[in-house]
């Protein structure tokens, strides 16, 4: 074993933990936006017919980008918790509004979490 060869091994194992951390916080956001985290406090998506929850994608259109999206036109009231006519009243047991909001509040945090998990495997 050769100093060269112990620094490439440790480079590796450094690309190979960034990327889990990457992908990891990818998730991270969906998860904590569709489910709710105690992390970064959001409540998850409220559930009537399961479709919002559902339609929470996380994509990566290059490598070091990832987005979590939905397609759904309601999703921005249910986040908001405002409708075309005023406040929404939330009857869903599970979930509320602003997860997205909360998620982004606590970015930090859910990324310190995720990277503790990443770097004690």
């Amino acid at each position: 074993m050769s100093f060269r060869d112990d620094v490439l091994r440790f480079a590796e194992k450094v690309e190979r933990r960034q990327k889990d951390i990457f992908v990891g916080c990818v998730n991270g956001v969906r998860t904590s936006v569709t489910e709710g985290s105690a992390t970064t406090g959001a409540p998850g998506q409220p559930v009537d017919t399961g479709n919002l929850i559902g339609s929470w994608q996380e994509t990566f259109p290059s490598e070091w980008v990832g987005e979590v999206t939905t397609g759904v036109d309601y999703a921005e009231p249910i986040e908001e918790g405002i409708g075309p006519h005023g406040p929404i009243t939330l009857r869903s047991g599970v979930g509320g509004f602003h997860s997205v909001k909360l998620t982004r509040a606590a970015w930090q945090d859910l990324v310190n979490e995720v990277a503790r998990g990443v770097v004690h495997d």
